[in-house]
């Protein structure tokens, strides 16, 4: 984006500032819908790619839609041994998909309006609508993680969130299965450590995907706790007695068991941050420390975002609305396994 004002009359506008040139400075709330599309994709965590398959069919049309999300199912056979000169038996495998259905009903919006004469005021490069359009997308990404985050912590529990009214609570075995939930314990301490090997934990994990023959295709998501049993293990330290060097030289997890491991604030019960200029995220993940799974597992949908100006009226100000409906659903719960840590029972409690 150039630095020129957005709403700003006096200035040449130049390709990529919100205005189409040589059009009389008509702002194009398309060119900010995608700001804030990509903009949220760059601060989502649980709602990222890497987590959440994005593949739906269907159209959208008001709050509410179902749309269909596809998926494959096993359908080839093995036909046995073919003699020479013989037929292979029976039919021909063919691709089978079968649809989930997802209700659209969850959403997020914003209003910001900014005067010309502000405008002008400030330090050129700087664009309030721009920066205000950032926010925004940081605040939604928020949300969505937020939203993902309660799909899963219901999909322990058997419940199914999705087009379930924002704030309200999913009835009780709704869900087409259960997500595997292991747990462990921290000391009462002042630093709350893991008292749990978390390798052993993550071996359990790994091999409940196995069981359930989820794909190899996965992820780990770990909070700042497990990160640090991870750091304080030597077993990560040093591979040296296995033949090896150094695995972690520069103190980073990379992968861990061949699986790329994301570590993220989003997870774990820690205390929030609430100094002015740290950013803060939701809570929602905050009793679960580790998720390891499979992008099949639970799927997001973002099927329409709008933005569009308008001039308050008894105002001197241009303004911008927008919204971003969307929806989550646990597709395949069996492709999830999540680990949480609770504070160690004392005695006689």
């Amino acid at each position: 984006m150039t630095a020129s004002p957005i709403f700003d009359k006096g200035f040449n506008k130049t390709l990529g500032d919100g205005y189409q040139v040589n059009s009389g400075d008509v702002f194009i709330p398309e060119l900010y819908t995608a700001q804030l599309l990509h903009d949220l994709e760059e601060h989502l965590v649980l709602g990222s790619s890497l987590i959440c398959n994005r593949d739906y069919e269907g159209a959208f049309r008001r709050e509410g839609d179902v749309l269909h999300v596809p998926h494959f199912v096993d359908t080839v056979t093995d036909k046995g041994t073919v003699p020479a000169y013989g037929e292979i038996n029976g039919q021909a495998d063919h691709a089978s998909l079968e649809y989930m259905d997802v209700r659209v009903r969850k959403g997020s919006s914003f209003h910001i309006e900014v005067d010309n004469v502000h405008q002008w005021q400030t330090k050129d490069g700087v664009n309030l609508v721009e920066n205000l359009v950032t926010q925004r997308a940081r605040k939604t990404a928020i949300a969505i993680d937020s939203l993902i985050a309660k799909t899963i912590a219901f999909g322990v529990d058997g419940k199914d969130y999705n087009g379930v009214e924002a704030g309200k609570a999913p009835a009780a075995n709704t869900l087409h299965g259960k997500i595997k939930k292991l747990e462990g314990t921290t000391e009462n301490g002042a630093d709350d450590r893991l008292t749990d090997d978390v390798y052993d934990i993550l071996v359990d994990m790994i091999q409940e995907l196995d069981i359930n023959q989820a794909p190899e295709t996965r992820y780990l998501m770990i909070s700042p706790k497990v990160r640090a049993n991870l750091l304080r293990n030597p077993e990560f330290k040093d591979q040296s007695h296995w033949g090896a060097n150094a695995v972690m030289p520069s103190g980073q997890i990379g992968q861990v068991l061949g699986i790329p491991v994301y570590s993220t604030t989003t997870l774990g019960n820690h205390n929030r941050s609430t100094q002015k200029f740290v950013k803060n995220a939701h809570t929602d993940a905050s009793g679960i420390d580790m998720i390891l799974g499979a992008t099949n597992a639970v799927s997001l949908l973002i099927p329409h975002a709008e933005m569009k100006q308008y001039e308050p009226e008894a105002k001197f100000t241009q303004a911008v609305k927008s919204r971003v409906f969307y929806d989550a659903k646990v597709i395949r719960p069996e492709q999830l396994v999540v680990f949480s840590a609770k504070p160690k029972t004392k005695a006689g409690a």
